[in-house]
């Protein structure tokens, strides 16, 4: 995997469209105040970029997506089990939490993506780290590190590197799966 030209190709689109991300993510950041918005603003946002990764134009009103078509209920299925495992795993150990989190990467990427029920979502992205386990270590590493920035920027540098990585996740969820085309209706026919 070509990582440096992955993350170039992310920032390229990304710095066309900084205002529209900054704000998006900033709504996002701010709508997850209410808990019960966390899971749909953000699927809202891996919505922003898969549409970013497939240099497809983007709008501030792509972080709501999460609640049109069903993605409400298919994105909280989602993070509900990522919740579930990622509690389990870190009481029994923060480096758990770190696997768990590696094992889970590609599972938001390919709930927008393929339009995915939050289970099928969960076995694929078992399978995708399975036969990509480097790629996926190595992607989360990158990931830490750009948000790391972010947070080290005073907070607000993660309105740059939050949808940044996003993009760059997206891109590379599309490269290991083999996915190169949202299909629009996807998400309207499939429910949790």
């Amino acid at each position: 995997m070509n990582y440096e030209g992955l993350l170039k190709d992310s920032w390229n689109f990304q710095k066309d469209n900084i205002v529209v991300y900054a704000v998006a993510t900033l709504i996002a950041f701010v709508g997850s105040i209410f808990i019960v918005t966390i899971a749909p603003l953000y699927y809202g946002l891996v919505h922003m970029a898969v549409k970013g990764a497939r240099s497809q134009p983007v709008e501030i009103n792509d972080v709501f997506e999460g609640f049109r078509n069903g993605n409400f209920v298919r994105s909280w299925i989602y993070m509900i089990i990522y919740l579930i495992v990622v509690g389990i795993a870190g009481q029994i150990a923060s480096i758990l939490s770190t696997i768990v989190g590696i094992i889970f990467i590609f599972g938001m990427p390919l709930l927008v993506l393929k339009g995915y029920s939050g289970v099928d979502a969960v076995k694929e992205t078992f399978e995708l780290v399975k036969t990509n386990p480097v790629e996926s270590l190595v992607l989360y590493i990158i990931i830490a590190v750009l948000n790391v920035i972010g947070v080290i920027a005073l907070g607000i540098g993660l309105l740059i590197t939050a949808p940044l990585s996003m993009i760059f996740l997206v891109r590379a969820t599309m490269e290991v799966s083999g996915t190169t085309a949202l299909s629009e209706d996807v998400s309207a026919t499939t429910v949790a």
